[in-house]
């Protein structure tokens, strides 16, 4: 881009100069000029000034001490990329365009949440889609995209006394988006890695339950082969599954409402059972990981320590409901070829549990002859 042309951009006010930058910086990224889009959208779509060296023409870091967009402006943005990534185009190329919007900034976070947030509210399939993929490459349990997830969760879930029809709808909307948030919000409540076992919100449970029983499919909608320019690659996929199955399975341990749980949990079931893969599919395309299913062994072996070391016994309902829960989850995914990794060390794992649940016993017993 000629300095001519930055001059002019620079003579426009806020909110045009980012709207017709945009245009030239997917132009430029079509070209594999990175370098000067990247430049382009820290000066006129962010205002994130950047210090020129003398003659060079080349641009260095960008100033994070000066004032971030004001919430008027940030409004306007908002306004100007939900125009933007509505136009008709490539996927691989919208994507990349967000991607290079976005990436992991944490100083673009408030511009990115309300951006999605609108989205949502408005059903906007093309930038949903950017958005899903954004989410998978970065990973969905990765800070920037819990950061979204939670603001997904206040702004839809928390404020809100029902449902909307724009979140029910986005699996319809969005297959790939509604999958990678799933992800990430399964990461937020019940994580065996916190101090406490916190429930989701009701009403978050809901949605998800419906989701999920609506189209057990919707789990694997992750993996499809994203569009992603020439020379891009893209990352491992993390489906919601491992995520469920916690929910399922620790949520007898904090609640006594489990009509919905239940639900789930069969609908988990389902998905698993849909999930087979063709003999030939690569393992790491399995939709379960091993050793997330390992997390959730750990957190039952916390559970009933603790209940040995406060004298109770470990044939509780709860919680050898748990553990049978458990057990068809892991037996399911098994039988469908749907997990990946140390499936012998999740065996030895399960076998050293304290205390003896049948269902869980036999399919121990089961898998370890054949491994």
């Amino acid at each position: 881009m000629s300095s001519q042309e930055r001059g002019l951009l620079r003579k426009m006010e806020f909110p045009d100069m980012a709207r017709d930058a945009l245009p030239i910086i997917e132009n430029l990224i079509n070209r594999n000029k990175h370098d000067q889009a990247m430049d382009l959208i820290g000066e006129f779509v962010f205002r994130e000034r950047r210090d020129e060296q003398r003659g060079s023409g080349q641009f260095g870091k960008v100033n994070t001490n000066l004032p971030r967009l004001s919430s008027i402006e940030e409004f306007q943005l908002v306004l100007v990329l939900c125009e933007f990534f509505s136009r008709p185009g490539p996927d691989a190329t919208r994507n990349a365009v967000f991607l290079s919007l976005f990436g992991g900034s944490v100083i673009r976070t408030s511009v990115l949440n309300k951006l999605i947030s609108t989205a949502v509210s408005g059903s906007i399939a093309p930038l949903l889609c950017a958005a899903g993929t954004w989410m998978q490459q970065l990973g969905c349990t990765s800070p920037a995209s819990l950061e979204l997830a939670q603001c997904i969760v206040r702004d839809f879930v928390i404020f809100s006394k029902k449902s909307s029809e724009q979140l029910k709808s986005l699996p319809l909307v969005a297959p790939r988006f509604a999958a990678n948030l799933m992800t990430a919000v399964t990461d937020l409540y019940l994580n065996g890695s916190a101090k406490t076992l916190d429930s989701p919100p009701d009403l978050l449970l809901d949605v998800i339950t419906e989701w999920v029983s609506e189209n057990p499919s919707l789990c694997l909608a992750s993996q499809q082969q994203l569009a992603l320019p020439s020379g891009a690659i893209a990352m491992p996929v993390t489906t919601p599954l491992a995520g469920l199955i916690r929910w399922c399975v620790l949520s007898l341990l904090v609640t006594d409402k489990q009509e919905l749980y239940s639900k789930l949990h069969l609908a988990v079931l389902q998905s698993l059972l849909d999930a087979t893969p063709p003999v030939t599919t690569p393992p790491t395309l399995q939709p379960i990981n091993a050793q997330h299913l390992m997390l959730i062994v750990n957190s039952l072996q916390t559970e009933m320590d603790n209940h040995l070391k406060s004298g109770k016994s470990l044939d509780e309902e709860n919680l050898q409901s748990c553990l049978e829960r458990f057990a068809q989850a892991v037996q399911v995914g098994l039988t469908s070829r749907c997990i990946f990794g140390n499936i012998t060390q999740l065996i030895f794992r399960l076998e050293s549990l304290p205390g003896k649940n049948k269902l869980l016993q036999i399919v121990i017993n089961a898998n370890k002859s054949s491994l």
